[in-house]
């Protein structure tokens, strides 16, 4: 399963939050990930206990393909 690993600075600490979101589009682009991600900043929903926000500027996108191998399973 390909997952979306993405990354925001905080609004003003030097921090990087990530986010990791599943089932999505895997063909998007770099620019159309900064749209998004840059409409999420906006929102400015996602905030830490001081009230920082914590995705305040996109920095970072990328693809996780994760691989699940069975070495053994008991029934």
């Amino acid at each position: 399963m390909k997952k979306l690993n993405v990354g925001f600075r905080s609004a003003t600490k030097n921090t990087v939050h990530r986010l990791q979101l599943s089932y999505v589009k895997t063909d998007l682009d770099a620019e159309t990930l900064k749209k998004y991600m840059a409409q999420i900043a906006a929102l400015g929903i996602f905030s830490d206990k001081t009230g920082e926000s914590v995705f305040a500027t996109p920095v970072s996108a990328s693809y996780v393909d994760t691989e699940e191998k069975v070495v053994f399973a008991e029934k």
